[in-house]
């Protein structure tokens, strides 16, 4: 870790506002998803690749966008990352084809798999090492609050302007950022580029145990994400502006987790119990969700509570992966490892949940795939507990 001491908060939040244009450039997908479907004709396992099609480029660059960031810098490769978002959100207000869109996808991908790396590595070298866990607690937030921000500004959007004002929507959010980030002094500067030894092997299964835990997280969250909607509207027949609304439940409970998750490691839990215990809840969860008699309401709180374990489970994880580098500098080749891990979760988890779902829309099927994703993080986390050289906060 670095030896600031205090900590930077002004970049901490430029972070953290870059990482929420790169959250609703990804999650715009689920509430426009419905007019999408409607318009270009897609089926259900299209849903889920047009949802997931943007993490192609975090399956494919994680590890290099690393390796960017270690050797330019991550404010560079952050102002690179919000060039992109400009200019595919705004191509958006053009698409006429499944395959325009798709593309689109991919090079917003770009885009999030640069932010995902350069945002949480910037905070590191801005954070003095006793406020890590508070700092990559408000970076686990980018998602969430991303979430939440386009699933309450679709309805209006959808109802007054269309689905591809709301796909371009990222692209007013994401202007001013770049212009800010001119004045921001990037504290890796100096140092950047003087270090190119590679990881030890250590250091790499570390990474990859993280990184895999990572991958069970986004294939919980945005396969639930992407056909919650649609749940809602078949099993209970609600209209699609409500569906929207209830599915905000979800990512606006993962914010208090993720707060709650990130003083408890502030205040000395470990981290491994910060995944652990909420993916064993996260398991109870899911049983009572979809083999369970409940009422409305009761569903209602079942939802808010899976959004408040599904939140602990990334503040730890941030928190963590930069502890993993034997050398500050070598931070974001590791997060770059790391953040690899959440591709395969968003490419994969949609349109497996959508191929298991299928057309007759059996949501009991779901139930295997999400046991499997919550005991392989406690699995997963117990792994790398053992591979720690010593405890770790």
């Amino acid at each position: 870790m670095n030896a600031l001491k205090k900590t930077l908060w002004g970049g901490i939040w430029l972070s953290f506002l870059t990482g929420i244009a790169a959250a609703i450039t990804v999650t715009k997908a689920s509430p426009a998803l419905l007019e999408i479907q409607k318009e270009l004709s897609l089926s259900v396992i299209q849903v889920g690749w047009v949802m997931s099609s943007a993490a192609l480029a975090t399956v494919l660059l994680g590890t290099f966008v690393g390796s960017l960031s270690h050797k330019y810098g991550p404010k560079k490769v952050l102002q690179i990352a919000l060039g992109l978002i400009v200019v595919s959100a705004s191509f958006s207000l053009f698409i006429n084809s499944a395959n325009e869109l798709i593309f689109s996808r991919i090079v917003e991908g770009v885009a999030v798999i640069l932010v995902s790396v350069a945002g949480p590595t910037l905070i590191s070298h801005l954070s003095k090492p006793s406020d890590i866990g508070l700092t990559m607690g408000v970076w686990a937030l980018w998602m969430p609050v991303g979430s939440v921000l386009i699933f309450l500004m679709s309805p209006l959007i959808l109802e007054q302007f269309g689905w591809r004002w709301l796909w371009s929507a990222s692209a007013f959010i994401a202007l001013p950022l770049l212009i800010l980030y001119i004045r921001l002094v990037d504290p890796t500067r100096a140092v950047v580029n003087t270090i190119n030894k590679k990881l030890s092997r250590p250091v790499v299964y570390r990474a990859i145990l993280m990184g895999l835990i990572f991958t069970c997280f986004t294939g919980s969250f945005f396969s639930m994400v992407t056909y919650l909607p649609s749940y809602l509207i078949g099993t209970y027949q609600v209209s699609s502006s409500t569906a929207l609304i209830i599915t905000t439940l979800l990512p606006a409970c993962i914010i208090p987790g993720n707060l709650l998750s990130g003083f408890l490691i502030h205040r000395g839990v470990p981290w491994f119990r910060m995944m652990s215990y909420p993916a064993a809840a996260l398991a109870t969860i899911i049983t009572l969700l979809l083999h369970a008699n409940y009422s409305a309401e009761l569903g209602l709180i079942l939802l808010a509570l899976m959004g408040l374990f599904l939140g602990m489970i990334p503040t730890a994880i941030f928190a963590q992966s930069p502890r993993l580098a034997d050398n500050p500098i070598d931070t974001g080749r590791v997060i770059g490892i790391v953040i690899t891990g959440q591709g395969p979760g968003i490419l994969l988890g949609p349109p497996l949940a959508g191929f298991l779902i299928g057309e007759q829309h059996n949501w009991q099927n779901l139930y295997p795939l999400y046991l499997l994703l919550t005991i392989s993080i406690i699995v997963l986390a117990q792994g790398l507990k053992t591979l720690q050289p010593k405890p770790s906060r």
